[in-house]
């Protein structure tokens, strides 16, 4: 049993950092929402393909990336479930039904709701869109 007055580290081979430096090293919102971004992206346009495998897939990484985000950035824990629950289970569920028409209003009312979501932690000038143009790194033909 470890004594509790023992500081633990953890060897990274090249450093040796104590748990608050590691956890200082977690990616804040700040790292994470571009990479949400990019799945977003991702998702509309699989959508629009009618890849509704992608588009789920796009979905799941990034609800597990803002799900992160509240885990580690527990002030927004609170507004992030409300957004999730009530902003992109829609989004999801218009997927499940391989519904595009319901996929796009779903998706438009998502988006601005994110961007209100900034708003409210005082970060109102980030307004993210869609690219105008499907991601160059992905087949989005169905299978």
């Amino acid at each position: 049993m470890a004594n509790p007055d023992e500081e633990i580290v953890v060897d990274k081979g090249s450093r040796k950092l104590s748990l608050d430096e590691l956890g200082r090293t977690q990616p804040g919102m700040g790292r994470l929402m571009p990479e949400v971004g990019a799945r977003v992206w991702k998702l509309w346009y699989a959508a629009e393909a009618r890849n509704w495998p992608l588009a789920r897939y796009e979905l799941e990484e990034a609800v597990s990336l803002m799900e992160l985000g509240a885990f580690v950035r527990p002030k927004y824990e609170r507004t992030m479930t409300r957004f999730l629950a009530d902003d992109l289970a829609p989004v999801a569920q218009s997927i499940e039904d391989a519904d595009w028409p319901a996929f796009q209003a779903a998706f438009e009312r998502m988006v601005d709701a994110a961007n209100d979501y900034h708003g409210v932690y005082n970060k109102g000038f980030i307004r993210w869109r869609l690219p105008n143009h499907p991601p160059p790194d992905l087949d989005l033909t169905p299978e």
